[in-house]
């Protein structure tokens, strides 16, 4: 197994994001392969950053004790 370390940031340095592969040491797959997968999880988690999901507004519910 192997560990491919990586960070990408936006041009201007903002939006940092550092992860790494796990990959077999075996894995067959070519560095344009690697390019595009560590592409695809910024991609991901930038959008989730700049898109955040709508925060839901739901009451809390608080189970009380049941008496015996």
């Amino acid at each position: 197994m192997i560990a491919i370390k990586f960070t990408i940031s936006q041009p201007d340095g903002s939006y940092r994001f550092s992860d790494a592969l796990y990959l077999a040491d075996d894995h067959g797959l070519t560095d344009t392969e690697i390019e595009a997968m560590k592409q695809a999880r910024y991609d991901k988690w930038y959008d989730f950053i700049i898109n955040p999901p709508p925060v839901v507004d739901e009451p809390v519910v608080v189970d009380e004790p049941v008496a015996e």
